[in-house]
């Protein structure tokens, strides 16, 4: 249960605080009335489960990506190929990514303190802004050689190294995408399984389901599930980076047999490399995009604002919503504030109660703040 601030403002007194009681259902589950999704430290035995399993997956896959990424840089010296060394750079900034990733797992876990009330979350968003301007500078300096050797047109490529190295990339990527399609296919069955059958007793338990949601509502213990997407999104995000590598390693392979072929044609690594790098340089911008916005408290791009002040404006009690506001303290973890004016003789608690299950609800958002005024 989050943390709820019922502000009244009165034309006696300047502002008055107060908290909901505890009601009979957390004093029988033993929970603490007040809460909050940034300082409350997860304990479902599950997620920590999913968290460990996914701990394991992309520490595994940042260590197959480091073996491979060595063998393309040492390769890509000895065969002379900027377009391997290209595609060690992009797996240099999967490896990056992938460590982002991990971070945010390891941060999940860490509880928050007084000089830290958000918690470490936010973490994840420096990391990755650091990730891309590693990403950035290998690529200025991989680009710059290129265009280098094209104006020069003085060193030749060694096209049956190029394309072993290139090869052996393509089976490494071909193996992590099999293992991490395996587990994403699994996880998408057991989600598909869940939802039919909380359909199920939807239909036909609709009371018991309902009263199962409102002591959700109150053990914080139980039905936060946000976290555990988030590892899901980072395990599919590493299948469709190795989805793209090994694109990309047979793209340089395919270069490498031409090559090999016909040993004067060093343009096709030319091209390899300029066109793999850009690659890798426009799949960082949806990324920067994302640390822009988080970074300036933007609202969360698939959140349609105007729409959420529509539906406060629906709950019972509520007479005006201004002040709204809403933005990501990093990915998934979305803070609400905004003021209310509500109508005639309407429960402050009723109204703060509303809200908070709206946006909990409709739009995932755990952190919700609301000053209740008085006319």
């Amino acid at each position: 249960m989050e943390l709820e601030q019922i502000c009244i403002l009165k034309p006696d007194d300047e502002e008055e605080m107060e908290s909901p009681s505890p009601s009979k259902t957390e004093e029988n589950l033993g929970v603490v009335p007040l809460s909050c999704a940034f300082t409350r430290q997860e304990h479902c035995v599950s997620e920590t489960k999913e968290r460990e399993e996914s701990t394991r997956r992309l520490s595994s896959l940042i260590f197959l990506y480091l073996i491979v990424m060595s063998v393309q840089i040492v390769g890509g010296f000895k065969a002379n190929s900027l377009a391997v060394m290209t595609d060690a750079a992009h797996l240099l900034s999967d490896v990056a990514g992938l460590c982002v990733s991990l971070l945010a797992i390891k941060v999940s876990s860490w509880e928050a303190n007084p000089r830290n009330s958000f918690g470490f979350k936010r973490l994840e968003v420096l990391a990755a802004f650091l990730s891309v301007q590693l990403i950035w500078l290998v690529s200025g300096v991989i680009i710059h050689e290129a265009i280098q050797r094209l104006l020069s047109r003085s060193r030749e490529v060694n096209g049956e190294i190029m394309f072993g190295i290139s090869a052996f990339g393509f089976f490494m990527n071909l193996v992590m995408v099999l293992w991490l399609g395996h587990n994403h296919s699994h996880h998408h069955h057991d989600h598909h399984h869940h939802h039919h059958n909380h359909k199920h007793q939807h239909q036909h338990h609709h009371k018991e389901v309902v009263a199962e949601e409102e002591e959700e509502e109150m053990n914080p213990l139980k039905g936060e599930k946000s976290s555990s997407k988030e590892m899901n999104i980072n395990i599919q995000g590493a299948y469709l980076h190795a989805m793209a590598d090994m694109i990309q390693s047979l793209g340089v392979m395919i270069g490498g047999g031409i090559i090999w072929v016909k040993p004067k044609w060093v343009l096709v690594d030319l091209i390899c490399t300029l066109v793999f790098s850009a690659f890798a340089l426009a799949a960082t911008l949806p990324m920067l995009k994302n640390i822009f916005g988080i970074l300036m408290e933007r609202v969360p791009r698939d959140m349609d604002i105007e729409k959420l002040e529509r539906g406060l404006k629906r709950i019972d009690g509520v007479k005006i919503v201004y002040d709204l506001h809403v933005w990501e303290i990093t990915v998934g973890r979305i803070v609400l504030s905004c003021h209310i004016l509500p109508e005639p003789g309407a429960s402050p608690k009723e109204i703060i109660t509303g809200v908070r299950n709206f946006c909990r609800k409709s739009y995932g958002i755990y952190h919700v703040t609301v000053q209740v005024e008085s006319e």
